[in-house]
């Protein structure tokens, strides 16, 4: 696009205006480097919080194994000691040593995770001291046989019982820790990530002011184009259910914590497909193919997030495929959505969704149907009814085909205890 100048354009002017060019495209270059180093940080502060929070998780899982074991040892110790009361063999007084030794290496390895709470320590040493004094009695048991059965037993009794109690304090006190790390480390990750957010916020607020006032002084018609793809790129953004990405993060990073890294790669490919075709779409109406391909990359989401507690299934029938039909963007998804989060997210095993789509000569028909537990008839009232909710998952599916039909017949609900049907009406014909 050619630059028109009021004035007669000269070299002085050329010079000029070639310089106030330069020191706005530093300034942009400054801005847009300094917004992406904010949104590394950003990214960076919640991947080694992350990285810490399990790194700490494995060592509580370590004291609760320590302590695991401990027991452990000292039912074998009882099961040998038993054993070679019996057959009175060197192989089976062999066993019973070994594992009696175990009970005080398993104790000496828990030892230093159990100095920082008073009751663990103090149970400790009792149980230590009783364990000694078991080992007495037995090695004079094996040696010379002046200790009865009876009294070894009664001591074992004793000693299980303040074993039971030393589980229990240090199983509290790992709790309590870990109660308080994640507390520490929610706080800290709410407080940084405002902050980071709000300098992030800032820092894309300067780079948008520097691009806009750049592109304002060189290419105007590009600048309005530009805030139009902006505007339509941030509605459909919006569109998107906020709970759902936080999820499918939750759920990568479960995966990652349980060692299956296949899934959370497909999972985290899956999602930024589902973004980035969602943001290429139009802004007011799409093509029922294009939401037919959003719908499915989501149900590829779900049907990872559900692991088997939940059946999806998708059955779509085409006759009038050939001409072009436009509907509402992301109309569909969001009934699989309140399907899966409300009516089965009690559900453990043996949950439907069932997603049908038939077409008419006149409309298509889109049915989705699950066995959850239902909608109360009071929310489908306020929804039928232009109520405003607070849950406005099917309220605003509603409402946005209401808007664009100009008609109310466009959504019915079928709800029991035995789970919900939903029909959209999607007509060929808008008003």
């Amino acid at each position: 696009m050619k630059i028109v100048l009021k004035k007669i354009v000269g070299p002085r002017e050329k010079k000029i205006a070639k310089a106030s060019d330069k020191q706005v495209k530093e300034k942009y270059s400054l801005s847009y480097f300094f917004f992406s180093l904010c949104l590394c940080f950003l990214v960076g502060f919640n991947v080694l919080l992350t990285a810490g929070f399990i790194n700490r998780y494995s060592d509580y899982l370590q004291d609760y194994k320590s302590i695991n074991n401990i027991v452990g040892s000292y039912d074998d110790s009882k099961a040998a000691f038993l054993t070679y009361s019996r057959s009175r063999s060197e192989d089976d007084l062999t066993e019973f040593q070994n594992a009696n030794a175990s009970i005080f290496s398993e104790l000496d390895n828990a030892k230093d995770s159990m100095k920082a709470d008073r009751n663990c320590i103090m149970m400790y040493r009792i149980v230590y001291q009783m364990l000694e004094h078991r080992q007495e009695l037995m090695q004079e048991y094996v040696s010379y046989g002046r200790v009865s059965i009876s009294e070894i037993e009664e001591l074992n009794f004793q000693i299980e019982r303040n074993l039971n109690l030393l589980t229990t304090y240090y199983i509290d006190y790992v709790s309590v820790r870990f109660s308080q790390y994640a507390a520490n480390i929610k706080r800290v990750l709410i407080v940084g990530n405002i902050f980071l957010v709000v300098i992030t916020v800032i820092s894309f607020m300067l780079n948008t002011n520097i691009y806009r006032d750049f592109m304002r002084t060189r290419l105007e018609n590009e600048m309005q184009k530009r805030h139009i793809a902006e505007a339509k790129m941030h509605e459909l953004q919006m569109q998107m259910n906020p709970h759902f990405l936080f999820n499918t993060l939750s759920l990568v990073i479960r995966n990652i914590q349980m060692g299956e890294g296949d899934t959370a790669i497909r999972l985290v490919k899956a999602t930024s497909q589902l973004l980035r075709r969602s943001i290429a779409v139009g802004n007011d109406t799409i093509t029922m193919d294009e939401e037919l391909e959003l719908l499915e990359k989501y149900l590829f989401i779900q049907k990872i997030h559900c692991k088997g507690r939940i059946s999806i299934k998708l059955d779509v029938r085409k006759s009038y495929m050939d001409e072009e039909i436009r509907i509402p963007p992301l109309i569909i998804q969001p009934l699989v959505e309140n399907a899966i989060q409300h009516g089965l997210k009690d559900t453990t095993s043996d949950g439907q969704v069932n997603v049908f789509i038939e077409e008419k000569a006149d409309m298509i028909r889109v049915q989705v149907q699950d066995n959850g537990c239902g909608v109360p008839e009071a929310i489908v009232n306020n929804i039928m009814g232009h109520v405003p909710m607070k849950r406005i998952g099917l309220s605003n599916v509603y409402e946005r085909l209401c808007f664009f039909y100009h008609r109310d017949d466009c959504m019915k609900i079928e709800s029991s205890s035995e789970g919900t049907l939903i029909t959209l009406y999607l007509y060929k014909e808008v008003e």
